[in-house]
């Protein structure tokens, strides 16, 4: 195993590789990962409700509330006009008969900043409890 003997030629002795130590060291790490390889594994368990036959037919997707106020301050819900006077009185009614939770709004870009936010303080005012606001996609240049 270690040095040869020396051989008549005098050529002296010839190194040799010792695997040993290396198959040692490749053994313990085969070991090492069949130990731990059955622990690195995850399970969950998972109950799942049995399927209803009798599933409710899907619900039909309401229309939105979407309130339009134009660049002279002319406010539309939905179709009908409204003058900002009636707003209060008409956007309740509105409301409870179409079940709409969410009042959209969209505004032409040339309404004052504050027209447009008494309007939606109006709203609020009048029942609406989520509005949101309406804005268009700016193209990229």
């Amino acid at each position: 195993m270690g040095m040869a003997a020396p051989s008549p030629k005098g050529s002296g002795p010839k190194p040799g590789i010792n695997i040993t130590p290396l198959v040692d060291v490749a053994l313990v790490v085969l070991i090492i990962f069949m130990v731990v390889a059955p622990m690195l594994t995850k399970t969950f368990t998972l109950s799942l409700p049995p399927e209803s036959v009798d599933a409710p037919p899907p619900k039909q997707k309401q229309e939105p509330l979407v309130m339009t106020i134009d660049e002279t301050g002319a406010i539309r819900l939905g179709n009908r006009s409204v003058a900002r006077e009636e707003l209060s009185e008409v956007l309740p009614q509105i409301l409870a008969a179409t079940g709409v939770k969410v009042l959209n709004v969209a505004a032409d870009d040339r309404v004052a900043y504050g027209e447009v936010i008494e309007i939606l303080d109006l709203s609020r005012a009048a029942g609406a409890k989520s509005i949101a606001v309406i804005t268009k996609k700016l193209d990229k240049p």
